[in-house]
């Protein structure tokens, strides 16, 4: 995103949980740049965590999780390229180097330096990004159900699996392409939260446009991402790399990760598959919290070091 850009208040929005509990949005504004308008929602004060979503979702998919957590942190959640009420102009492109510099203008904006820094699968691929990339800016990371990228033969046939896949929402409409993206046996396990959950996440889903997200898959898609795994060892700062139990690919891929980066730690949710944060919410926001609760002690002891 280019430098001049400005924050417009929206709408408060506030939503409830099921206990009752209510917190609020603390503003949902658009972040406008000449080559995009970013949508994104602040919650809560403390320390800054950014929340990256997945593919076809939007920042909306974090609410339940954040409603989990335990006060103290300042909670920047996003609508990446491509996605919700983000808009990118035709032309304009949805790739990892421009949404690292969309989550750079925003952080400015807000006046934060350092972030923790947790993202799902594509958002996770994003964080994994940012973090060999803008290293300087981010204070922790968590991944779910991410990978730091695909050899040459993978990656090539992957984009070609991509771009037909841009081409089908491009061709039958958000409709179809959703039916069929949620119907895909990597997210079963939602079906276990009953029937009127599927049909939140599908409704959800629903917001988004054709356009964008085939623009984010040519962008942002796997075969699109530039491995990142030699740069990985670079990174120090403290990392957890999550996956459900029965998504075995990202099992692998998380001890992995956590092998490749000098404080990796791995966490593997029982029960679960490629969508933690949505199948078990609570499960999940243990591991955040004690990723976090980590991550801070790790900072205050660094800063006593050079005091």
């Amino acid at each position: 995103m280019q430098t001049r850009h400005r924050a417009l208040p929206a709408r408060r929005q506030r939503w409830r949980q099921r206990t009752g509990r209510r917190r609020s949005y603390d503003r949902v504004v658009i972040l406008e740049g000449r080559d995009a308008r970013l949508s994104y929602f602040v919650a809560g004060d403390g320390p800054p965590v950014t929340l990256l979503h997945g593919f076809t979702q939007s920042g909306r998919s974090w609410r339940e999780v954040i409603a989990k957590m335990p006060e103290g942190w300042r909670w920047i959640v996003p609508d990446l390229r491509g996605h919700g009420e983000t808009q990118t102009p035709p032309g304009e492109p949805c790739s990892m180097d421009a949404c690292a510099d969309d989550l750079v203008a925003l952080w400015n904006e807000l006046g934060f330096e350092q972030t923790h820094l947790a993202g799902y699968s594509m958002g996770g691929r994003l964080a994994l990004h940012v973090a060999a990339r803008r290293p300087e800016r981010v204070l922790s990371l968590l991944t779910i159900g991410a990978h730091a990228g695909l050899d040459k033969d993978a990656r090539d046939e992957r984009r070609r699996d991509d771009e037909a896949l841009a081409e089908r929402i491009e061709r039958e409409g958000i409709e179809p392409f959703v039916n069929y993206w949620g119907a895909l046996p990597i997210f079963a396990g939602l079906e276990r939260r009953g029937p009127s959950y599927v049909a939140q996440v599908r409704a959800e889903r629903l917001q988004n446009r054709a356009a964008g997200l085939a623009c984010s898959l040519r962008g942002m898609g796997a075969g699109a991402m530039e491995p990142l795994w030699d740069e990985l060892a670079e990174v120090s700062f403290p990392c957890t790399f999550v996956a459900g139990e029965s998504d075995q690919r990202y099992v692998a891929t998380a001890h992995r990760l956590a092998a490749a980066v000098r404080q990796g730690r791995y966490e593997i949710v029982p029960r679960t598959g490629h969508a933690v944060h949505q199948e078990r919410p609570n499960a999940f926001a243990r591991v955040l919290d004690a990723h976090l609760a980590a991550a801070a002690a790790d900072v205050s002891a660094s800063s006593s070091t050079f005091d």
